[in-house]
């Protein structure tokens, strides 16, 4: 259904999703049910999926659906059309309002076709051969490739697919990037990988800034804005059981 130049109401979503046996944490007050009224769309996947966002963000605190469920597939579109720059300013806050998580650059890294993205990559080369592989995240020619190559480096040498890493090499890709790009969250991973090798888990967990650095990560996963990746990442670190960590001493 088209949503422009309507109000979005709870209503719209069935009975079944404000019945009472539903109604919990995340429950919409009316102020959150107006922060969340769409601006005209032109965008006719988020046209379409818009109902889908909303309701799931009901019925589990955020809009970030699975891909094997109604509205998955579309979600990932959503999150290619982004960093194709292909979404406006007004649909892009609205999807940040809500809670939309955007792909994370490691997992677009793991969702991309590597041969079609490699030969993008060297064509770019081609092109500039003042580059050394230094493209940009925001590459204004391909903005996927910025995006593919920066979640490579992110994932370093020992985090992408074997293959793929020899194939890289063999071209001389530079895995560090001169523009001292990186997320907050790997930096900060990193400082832990070093800091457990050398002193131990135990020590590292007795550091009240760890535990609330691996609660905000708890929080986001429960958000629905960890991506897998990182997820795995936390789990590597600090075991199946991360999740868990710090909430003993928060009761």
């Amino acid at each position: 259904a088209n949503l422009n130049n309507r109000r979005t109401s709870r209503l719209d979503y069935g009975p079944d999703v404000n019945s009472n046996e539903n109604k919990n944490d995340n429950s919409l007050t009316e102020a959150d049910d107006d922060a969340m009224m769409p601006p005209p769309f032109t965008s006719p996947v988020l046209q379409q999926v818009a109902p889908e966002l909303l309701q799931w963000k009901l019925k589990y605190g955020h809009p970030n659906i699975p891909l094997k469920n109604p509205g998955g597939a579309q979600c990932q579109t959503l999150r290619r059309l982004y960093i194709q720059n292909k979404l406006t300013p007004p649909e892009i806050e609205w999807l940040k309002r809500i809670g939309f998580q955007f792909q994370n650059l490691e997992d677009f890294y793991r969702a991309s076709d590597f041969d079609e993205m490699f030969d993008r990559m060297m064509e770019y080369e081609r092109s500039h051969p003042e580059s050394n592989f230094q493209i940009p995240k925001k590459c204004p020619q391909d903005p996927e490739l910025g995006a593919w190559v920066t979640g490579i480096r992110r994932l370093g040498k020992d985090g992408v697919n074997p293959s793929h890493s020899r194939r890289l090499d063999e071209v001389g890709f530079v895995w560090t990037s001169t523009r001292n790009c990186g997320s907050k969250f790997m930096t900060k991973y990193r400082e832990l990988v070093e800091a457990v090798e050398q002193d131990g888990l135990d020590t590292v967990l007795s550091d009240p800034k760890t535990v609330s650095w691996i609660r905000a990560q708890q929080e986001a996963l429960k958000r629905g804005g960890l991506s897998q990746t990182r997820v795995h990442y936390m789990g590597n670190l600090f075991g199946d059981q991360w999740t868990t960590i710090g909430k003993e001493t928060a009761l």
